[in-house]
């Protein structure tokens, strides 16, 4: 007897997208700064400006997706990193005390899954930091007497 073909659910309609409406002073409150740096590198770069402003008024979709591209290699550069440190940090959150470890384990488990790996790395140094620099109690801390 043939195996029965199984026909999947009907998928729901999703509901159309709204684009994400972001607030204008997000864009407008940036450090001055950063400005100023930001001035300084568009004016030694005249080319490069020109580049983008052409980009973004006659290819829209194109410069979204060169401005993606610039992301997605610093993602994955970051993640490559993290990826390498991960079985040190490990390993070091292995040997720490169960509150740790559970500390940890809820922090990074706000993190999307895609991220989660470059934030596993980097909670667990914050917290090998904040262990190791907390002042130790002495077991014979005391004050000494004065002659």
């Amino acid at each position: 007897m043939p195996p029965k073909t199984q026909t999947p659910p009907p998928l729901k309609e999703a509901a159309p997208q709204q684009p994400i409406r972001f607030p204008e002073d997000r864009f407008s409150n940036i450090d001055k700064d950063v400005d100023k740096r930001l001035d300084t590198f568009v004016e030694a770069n005249p080319r490069l400006n020109s580049y983008y402003s052409q980009m973004v008024n006659e290819h829209p979709e194109r410069a979204v997706r060169s401005f993606m591209l610039n992301k997605m290699l610093r993602l994955e550069s970051e993640t490559r990193t993290a990826t390498r440190l991960a079985p040190q940090a490990k390993e070091w959150l292995e040997k720490q005390a169960p509150e740790v470890q559970q500390r940890v384990h809820e922090k990074i488990e706000r993190y999307s899954p895609m991220y989660r790996e470059k934030a596993a790395v980097r909670i667990i140094g914050e917290e090998k930091t904040k262990l190791d620099f907390n002042p130790k109690q002495a077991v014979a801390q005391g004050v000494g007497a004065s002659v």
